[in-house]
């Protein structure tokens, strides 16, 4: 089982930029995502190519289980 941390962005565009974490630690709560995003906006970390992220957008914890099936 895989957990990939989706934080949306809105930059100086106004489009939308998505920044993916994978291998989330289990229990991860709203606040700690909320407070990492706060983060990201107040230092600057990352630019996209209509500008700097401005604005949190959303944010969801993705948990992606597979199977996979011998088939030879």
């Amino acid at each position: 089982m895989s957990k990939t941390l989706a934080m949306n962005f809105l930059n100086e565009s106004g489009k939308k930029v998505a920044i993916r974490v994978s291998n989330v630690k289990d229990g991860i709560t709203e606040a700690e995502v909320t407070a990492a995003m706060d983060v990201i906006l107040a230092k600057n970390l990352f630019t996209s190519t209509g500008g700097d992220l401005k604005v949190k957008d959303s944010a969801e914890l993705i948990d992606k289980t597979s199977t996979e099936f011998t088939v030879k």
